[in-house]
């Protein structure tokens, strides 16, 4: 079995946001996935305005944190999740699903 680096990260932030007071309740997903969204919209709107590619990498970390979060709150194991995500993936065809070159 892989060490779970994924796991130990998700409970650190899971830690950070308890201790800051923000809920962690899976009922606030629609919220949470929106808020992840607005990461990423942050980022590109950064990469977008030629910010250095170390402001932009703070947002996408603000995304994962948020993406942490929500698997924290839905109780997932990151890791598990990965893995078995990664090993589809590496079994799909080359450049699958995509029509325009992904």
């Amino acid at each position: 079995m892989p060490e779970q680096h994924l796991n130990v990260r998700v409970k650190e932030v899971r830690d950070l946001v308890d201790a800051k007071g923000f809920s962690s309740t899976p009922d606030r997903f629609w919220e949470m996935a929106a808020l992840i969204h607005t990461e990423v919209c942050e980022a590109t709107d950064a990469y977008k305005k030629g910010e250095p590619a170390e402001r932009v990498g703070e947002e996408l970390i603000d995304a994962v944190i948020r993406i942490f979060h929500l698997l924290s709150a839905l109780g997932l194991d990151a890791d598990d999740l990965f893995e078995k995500k990664m090993a589809k993936n590496w079994n799909r065809p080359y450049r699958y699903n995509t029509v325009r070159g992904g």
